[in-house]
C-alpha cells in the first residue's frame, strides 16, 4: 500500500479546542518569566497564579485534547491540571521548566483517564461517542484528500500503545522537544526516543510526514 504524505505542522496548535481556557483575571505580562512567576506564585500571589494560567492554558489544552479526543473530558483534565499545579507548585525547584512541568502533569492526568476508560469497556459500560480527531483539530481549509489521511493516521495512533502514542503526539503534533517530551512523559530521554521512534515506524508505515511547510 502506498504511504500518504501529511505535513504534521498542518495540524498545529489545536484550533479552537473548546476547552474553557479563558478565565477572568490577571492578563499575561510576557516581560516577567515563567522562574519569577513560580516564585511570586510559590509565596501565595494569585495575581502570578492566574498570569500562570493564562500563559500556559493552551499549550497544557492542545496536548490533552488530542491525547483524550474529548472536548468535555479535556475540559476537566486541564481544570485539574492547573488545581493540582498550584497545589504542587512548592515542589517545583526550576521555575523555567514550568511548561514542561504542567505538561507533565497534564498527561498524567490524562493516563489516569485513559485507564479508567479501558476499565469501562471491561466492565461494558457505555463510552462517550464525542470524539475529536485529527482531522477536527487540523487547520482550517484542508482539501479532503489531507482530511482523508488525517482520519488514516487517527486510526493509526489510536492503534499505537498509550504511552508511545502520548511520545509521538508531544513531539511530532505539539512540536516539543526531546527532553519536553521525557519530562511530559515522566521518563529517561532514552525511553522517550525509543517510544517515539517505535510509534514513528508504525505510522509511517501508513503515513508520510513531510518536514516544512508545503
Amino acid at each position: 500500500m502506498t504511504a500518504a504524505v501529511v505535513n504534521p505542522l498542518t495540524l498545529g496548535p489545536a484550533p479552537d479546542s473548546g476547552v474553557h481556557t479563558r478565565p477572568r483575571g490577571a492578563v499575561a505580562d510576557h516581560a516577567v518569566g515563567d522562574a519569577e512567576l513560580v516564585s511570586a506564585a510559590q509565596a501565595g500571589d494569585r495575581v502570578a497564579e492566574e498570569t500562570i494560567y493564562r500563559r500556559h492554558v493552551q499549550h497544557v489544552a492542545s496536548i490533552v485534547l488530542r491525547l483524550l479526543r474529548d472536548r468535555t473530558e479535556a475540559d476537566d483534565v486541564v481544570q485539574d491540571t492547573f488545581l493540582t499545579a498550584f497545589e504542587e507548585i512548592g515542589s517545583l525547584r526550576n521555575g523555567g521548566a514550568l511548561r514542561g512541568w504542567l505538561a507533565q502533569i497534564g498527561v498524567n492526568q490524562v493516563r489516569r483517564r485513559l485507564r479508567r476508560r479501558r476499565l469501562r469497556r471491561l466492565l461494558g459500560l457505555e463510552l462517550s461517542s464525542a470524539s475529536v480527531g485529527m482531522a477536527e483539530l487540523a487547520s482550517p481549509g484542508l482539501g479532503p484528500e489531507v482530511v482523508a489521511e488525517l482520519r488514516k493516521l487517527d486510526r493509526v495512533l489510536l492503534g499505537l500503545p498509550d504511552e508511545h502514542r502520548i511520545a509521538w503526539v508531544i513531539r511530532n503534533i505539539e512540536g516539543a522537544s526531546l527532553d519536553e517530551v521525557a519530562l511530559a512523559c515522566s521518563c529517561s530521554l532514552a525511553t522517550a526516543k525509543r517510544w517515539i521512534a517505535a510509534a514513528e515506524s508504525v505510522v509511517r508505515l501508513h503515513v508520510t510526514l513531510k518536514e516544512g511547510g508545503e
